[in-house]
């Protein structure tokens, strides 16, 4: 489907294995990957991994779910930090460092835009129900939100 060879020059083989325009098996295949994988994964490191250039992997994610591969790995990232705010007692400095972000300001203004409060008020005011769901890639939302 996304392999192509370069005649002179030798890439690697794609970790992910899909069948031929197979576009669903790919998009579970990625998905299953960022979920499993570092919480840094961008769009190069999954373009590598399935041997599908990056705008027609973007492409492709868009069609199949409305958003842009960017937004969901953002997504993601978020909910792991949601989720790692609420079952550990990390630090927020460590938090930020694990999800990849280069200073607690940057991923504290990431949080906020997201999810509408700071890292420590999440952490503060998130209800005893939200730590069981967001055991899941479900995200968690105020009850103003409902």
């Amino acid at each position: 489907m996304c392999l192509s060879v370069t005649p002179l020059m030798y890439y690697p083989p794609p970790v992910i294995q899909i069948e031929e325009n197979n576009e669903q098996q790919l998009l579970t295949a990625v998905k299953q990957y960022v979920a499993n994988g570092p919480a840094t994964l961008g769009l190069d490191d999954l373009a590598h991994v399935t041997g599908c250039n990056k705008k027609q992997l973007s492409n492709i994610f868009r069609k199949q779910y409305g958003i842009s591969l960017s937004q969901f790995l953002r997504e993601e990232r978020m909910c792991r930090a949601q989720r790692l705010l609420v079952q550990t007692s990390l630090g927020i400095h460590g938090i930020a460092q694990r999800l990849g972000y280069s200073s607690t300001a940057n991923f504290s203004n990431a949080f906020r835009d997201h999810v509408g409060m700071s890292p420590s008020e999440f952490r503060e005011n998130a209800p005893i129900e939200s730590i069981t769901a967001l055991q899941g890639s479900m995200r968690w939302s105020s009850s103003s939100e409902i």
